[in-house]
Parts: C-alpha cells; sequence; structure tokens
C-alpha cells in the first residue's frame, strides 16, 4: 500500500472515532461495563503529576444578568460606607416588562408571562459576595486603569440566588467569576460596533449554532471550524506525551459529540475524543449473583429500586451502558465471541472503510475493557456517589443525562485514572472531560421554570463535583505515600455557553446577547473574587453629554471596577443624532442590555490550558491553539486567576 492510502486509512481512523463520539457506533455509544461493583479495592487517588480540566457547557444562551446581579453600590473611596441601592434598582426596573401604565414594573411578579426577570434584594441577601477594594494587578486600593481587575470599589454582587453551593467555594477561595465573555476575534467598542467600523467580528453573532461553535473551537472567525479547542489541547505535544500508552483517550465526552473535541486527522491517536454514558446507581449485594447486574465473585451492584430502598446502608455502586460485550458478562457470549472474533480478523483487503471501522471497534471495545476493569478493581463507593445522591433530597434527577449523572461519571472516571496509566507505575496525566446541561434559551413564558431549576442543577451537580474531588488522594511521585491536599487541586472547571441575553425583557423572557458572565473552579484558582476587564469610561468623558444617560445621569462606573454600573444605555439615535456619538462610552453594553464583551472566552481557556501545560509560546498565533488570541488581546491574554 502507498503513502497516500496509509494516510487515507489513517484519516479514515480519525474520521471514524470522531463519529463513534457522536454516538455512531455502539460500543462507544455506552461504556459497556462501567461496573463500580465490590472486587479488590484499591486506594481512591489519582497520580502526582496529573491534572484535568472539565468543561460544563450551558446549551441555549445562560442568562447573564441573573447569574451576577448588583446589590449594593459603594463609593468613589472604595468602602461601602454610604452604600445604595442605586444600581440594583436600575436592574430590577430595566429586567421588568415595564409601560406607561407599570413605569417601574412593580410590584415584581415572578411568575410566567409576567415580563419581570428581576429577583428582589431579599431573594439575593443569601448569595451576596463580599465587597473588595484591593485591584488585583497593583495589589493596592488605587482604583485600576486598564488590564485584569477584581476591583469592585466598595461594590457588592450577588449570584444566582440558586447558587449557594457556588457561594460556598467562592468564599473559600476556589471558584472566581468571569466577567462579560464571550466570542472575540478583534477589541471593540459600541461606538464601532454601531459604525461598522473598528475590529473583525465574530461570525454569525446572535446565532446559537455558530456561537457555540466559536466558544469551543477558538476560531469564532471561521463558520465552520473542523477543530476544537480541546482537540488542539489534547493533540499537543506536551500533553500527548504525557499519556503516551494509557489506555483511555486523553479527551473523555459524557455528552455525544461536540466541536470542543474535534481533533485534526494528523493528531496522536491519543487525542481522539472517547465518549461514555452517565450509567445507574445500585447498592452491593452480597451472597447473590445475577447476570443481568455487573457481578464480581459473589458480589453484585444491584440496581433495582426495591432491593436499594431496602438496603440503604449497603454501599453505593454504579453500573454502565447497556450494551455489554466484555469481562464479567458470560451470558452474552452469543454476542461478545463473535463479535471479537470478528474484530480481532486481520485485514481482509476489502476496502480502507471495512477495515478502519473494525480498527476504531477494536479499539473502542479494548477501552470499555480497561475502565471496566479499572471500575472493578478499586470501585469507587462513598466517596464518588454519595455526595450526587444528595441532591436528590433537593428533588433532582440523577437519570438519564442530567448534569448531576454526567459530572458523577467525571468524578469516577478521575477516581479510576491511576489504574489507566501505561502500566501500574505510570497513571494517566492529563484529562479533558466535555460535560452540559440545556434548556437555556429563555424567551418565553419557560424563563421563570427553566432559569431557577437549570441554575439550581448547575450549582449543585457542581458543589457535588467539588465535594467527591475532595475525597480522592493525590499518590507521591514514589508511589510510597500521598501529597498533601486532594484531587481539588488537580482539578479546572468552568463554563461556557452559546451567548449572553439581554438585560431588558421582551414581555415574556430575555432575547440573544453576546457578552455572559462565567465561573471557574479549582484548587489552583485564585478565587473569592470577580475577573475581567476594565471597560468604563473616565471621569473627564463622562462630564461630556454624550455619554450622559437620557435622565441626565451619568449611566457608568467611574470607578475600575471589573463589572459594569447596570442600567440601559441612552439610545444611540438620540439627538446628537449620528449613529455612534453616544456611544463613546458605555462600551460594555448594547442598547437592550446585552454585554459587548472586552473578554474573549480564549483568554479564559488559554489561562487554563497554561495552567495545564501547554507551553504558553504555543498558545497564540495562527498556528497556535488559540489563533486569534492574540488579536482578541494585543495587550496580553494572561487572566492571572490561576496558581
Amino acid at each position: 500500500m502507498n503513502t497516500k492510502d496509509i494516510q487515507k486509512r489513517r484519516d479514515f481512523l480519525k474520521t471514524a472515532t470522531a463519529m463513534a463520539a457522536a454516538g455512531g457506533l455502539p460500543t462507544i455509544d455506552a461504556l459497556s461495563n462501567v461496573a463500580l461493583a465490590a472486587g479488590p479495592t484499591g486506594t481512591t487517588e489519582v497520580g502526582a503529576d496529573y491534572k484535568a480540566i472539565v468543561c460544563v457547557f450551558l446549551y441555549g444562551g445562560q442568562d447573564a444578568s441573573n447569574v451576577l446581579i448588583p446589590y449594593e453600590d459603594g463609593n468613589a473611596a472604595g468602602t461601602a460606607a454610604g452604600g445604595t441601592t442605586v444600581e440594583f434598582d436600575r436592574y430590577a426596573h430595566d429586567r421588568s416588562n415595564f409601560s406607561a401604565t407599570n413605569p417601574a414594573g412593580d410590584p415584581p411578579v415572578q411568575t410566567a408571562g409576567s415580563g419581570n426577570l428581576a429577583f428582589t434584594r431579599a431573594q439575593l441577601a443569601a448569595t451576596v459576595l463580599p465587597e473588595t477594594t484591593v485591584n488585583s494587578i497593583t495589589g493596592t486600593t488605587a482604583p485600576a486603569t486598564g488590564g485584569w481587575t477584581t476591583n469592585t470599589f466598595g461594590r457588592k454582587f450577588a449570584l444566582h440566588p440558586n447558587y449557594a453551593e457556588l457561594k460556598t467555594i467562592y468564599d473559600a477561595g476556589k471558584l472566581a467569576v468571569i466577567a462579560n465573555v464571550g466570542p472575540l476575534i478583534a477589541p471593540i467598542s459600541r461606538a464601532e460596533w454601531y459604525t461598522g467600523t473598528g475590529g473583525a467580528r465574530p461570525v454569525n453573532l446572535y446565532s446559537h449554532d455558530d456561537q457555540q461553535k466559536g466558544w469551543m473551537s477558538g476560531t469564532a472567525n471561521l463558520a465552520n471550524p473542523s477543530i476544537g479547542i480541546a482537540g488542539r489541547i489534547a493533540a499537543h505535544s506536551a500533553i500527548s506525551s504525557q499519556n503516551l500508552g494509557a489506555k483511555i483517550a486523553t479527551q473523555v465526552s459524557i455528552d455525544g459529540t461536540n466541536t470542543f473535541m474535534l481533533t485534526a486527522p494528523t493528531a496522536p491517536t491519543n487525542a481522539i475524543a472517547y465518549q461514555v454514558g452517565t450509567g445507574a446507581i445500585g447498592r452491593l449485594q452480597t451472597g447473590t449473583t445475577n447476570p443481568i447486574w455487573t457481578t464480581v465473585g459473589t458480589v453484585t451492584c444491584n440496581t433495582g429500586s426495591t432491593f436499594m430502598t431496602n438496603n440503604p446502608t449497603s454501599p453505593y455502586c454504579v453500573t454502565g451502558g447497556p450494551i455489554r460485550v466484555s469481562s464479567g458478562y458470560s451470558w452474552n457470549a452469543p454476542m461478545m465471541v463473535p463479535f471479537n472474533t470478528r474484530m480481532n480478523t486481520t485485514s481482509e483487503g476489502t476496502s480502507i472503510y471495512n477495515d478502519q471501522w473494525r480498527q476504531t471497534m477494536r479499539q473502542s471495545i479494548d477501552t470499555e475493557v480497561a475502565i471496566s476493569t479499572a471500575f472493578l478493581n478499586s470501585p469507587p463507593t462513598e466517596e464518588i456517589v454519595a455526595p450526587f445522591e444528595a441532591m436528590k433530597a433537593s428533588g433532582l434527577s440523577l437519570s438519564g443525562g442530567t448534569l448531576g449523572a454526567q459530572l458523577r461519571m467525571v468524578a469516577a472516571l478521575i477516581r479510576a485514572s491511576n489504574q489507566l496509566g501505561a502500566s501500574a507505575t505510570s497513571p494517566v496525566k492529563r484529562q479533558i472531560f466535555f460535560v452540559s446541561i440545556g434548556g437555556f434559551d429563555t424567551h418565553g413564558t419557560e424563563f421563570w421554570t427553566n432559569n431557577p431549576n437549570n441554575n439550581k442543577q448547575v450549582s449543585k451537580a457542581i458543589s457535588a463535583f467539588w465535594t467527591a474531588m475532595g475525597n480522592v488522594k493525590i499518590r507521591d511521585a514514589a508511589g510510597t505515600g500521598y501529597l498533601p491536599g486532594s484531587a481539588q487541586d488537580r482539578v479546572t472547571l468552568f463554563t461556557m455557553t452559546d451567548f449572553g441575553r439581554t438585560l431588558d425583557s421582551n414581555g415574556n423572557g430575555s432575547d440573544h446577547g453576546w457578552g455572559s458572565h462565567h465561573i471557574v473552579l479549582g484548587g489552583a484558582v485564585k478565587g473569592g473574587k470577580i475577573y475581567g476587564q476594565d471597560h468604563n469610561i473616565t471621569a473627564a468623558q463622562a462630564g461630556s453629554s454624550p455619554y450622559m444617560g437620557l435622565n441626565g445621569t451619568v449611566r457608568a462606573d467611574l470607578t475600575a471596577g471589573a463589572v459594569p454600573r447596570i442600567g440601559l444605555p441612552p439610545n444611540r439615535y438620540t439627538a446628537p443624532n449620528t449613529a455612534g456619538l453616544r456611544c463613546n462610552g458605555l462600551n460594555h453594553m448594547l442598547d437592550r442590555g446585552e454585554l459587548l464583551p472586552t473578554t474573549s472566552g480564549d483568554a479564559v481557556v488559554a489561562t487554563v490550558a497554561k495552567w495545564f501545560g501547554v507551553p504558553a509560546v504555543d498558545l497564540t498565533g495562527a498556528a497556535g491553539v488559540f489563533p486569534t488570541l492574540a488579536t482578541a488581546h494585543p495587550n496580553g491574554y494572561d487572566m492571572g486567576f490561576m496558581a
């Protein structure tokens, strides 16, 4: 076979495996034997050099205005003394379905069809974040004049009322809020946006599909990107070389195919994404074997509801997907034997498609067997499952593809990483995971159902994952003991979404926007802060009429806060009637209150990728992991939130 044919075979393997990640191949569609049943109990640990990235995608467009909410204003001195609720009042007013007969939008009825999208201060009291007066760049209490800053100068913000668990992690210094983030190719001001000047815009802004791709690919300038951010990171030699010979791919998706994990045809095989299912919960049953459940010896992972109800003190276990073709499933021999025989056949010479399909299936089964064995040898029971089971007390489901079920599987796979390396002394060192939750497209009367419920699930599922990671130890390099801390120190999780939404109400819900607010958490995160770039007007600019609100008040934060003052900006067509003249300030917000990003999503992920081990020199540039990062942030991209 000539070189061209060999390359065709290799390219087909890459494509076929990507199809498998989409659920096109049954053995990848479900983790056949993810059996966390009783077996030789191993240690709950990860390797000394282990690091993981977890991307949580919020499909539909997270309503940013209810993620980070103004609660109390500070003053120019950077203290809360004499604080007011002017900014909160603007938030409440601008999120109301106000009219001539209801000018203030009061009372704030939070029901379907009310058109009010605001929370009350009473609802926010439990999730208020403490103000900070220290500039993260200079380390002083002086306002920042530019660059990355967490300085809120006495202003207090609150998280979504259902983010109580995330606030706890924020207060512990392990979670940060990244303000006003979105796909960005070049810096752009409000005036430039409305006059069609300035730098390049992302492709098809306000489009779900296009902005999802822009976020996940790091190439918001391309309509149909073929490579994702995670795909580039996993394929980089600094990352792929650390997982040589590993039994599992560097990338694992718990939620099907996605642009984030697409790899190039030339990527190393271990960079190609592998897909698993979420599994099901059971409890360990001794003295009985049942071929339908996962069994080791005389111990079974019994997922029957009656048994689980009647045996609440029996340890938890997890079983995996429905297609069982490997270890422990002798009852399925009529399927397993001929299937494996076909997969082990030498090249049939029929076509490259036939052979590459067979090789891809073989690789899938081998990965499934390796994970099954790891889970059987070291079943994560209470330390992984229990934190997620606690979510049920809040009425949340862990069935199917819920976020909690997905993150539970991520926790289990991180827990098993010490057995999935090339050998017993060489555990997996780098992993990237993708999970998601949908339902954030809230244009209509579903707003007051989806927005609270989805964010409740986000907070509790991420908190359960964080707790589970705290139960996993870190093995020292010599393999003779443990390092201080837990797997929390080796995991960084962040959120992405299509786009933010409008601050104002359309009469029922909110519409498509651009920038949004996101979270990042992990042991290496310098949390307890709000990060973002200063994008407010100067005091001199504030004195001129184009920057004044319609009511004669300045609609901008004159301090250098990371988050802009809330309030609909002045109409750009109001006198002087020149499009853009009234837009030179308030660069953070467009006419309906949708955020104009000053921080690219690439900057957030690049800051994490640098911590993950990608050399800084390879992060930027046309051939880098983030091809448009340098043009979006010509003065530097590292946001400084990673230790």
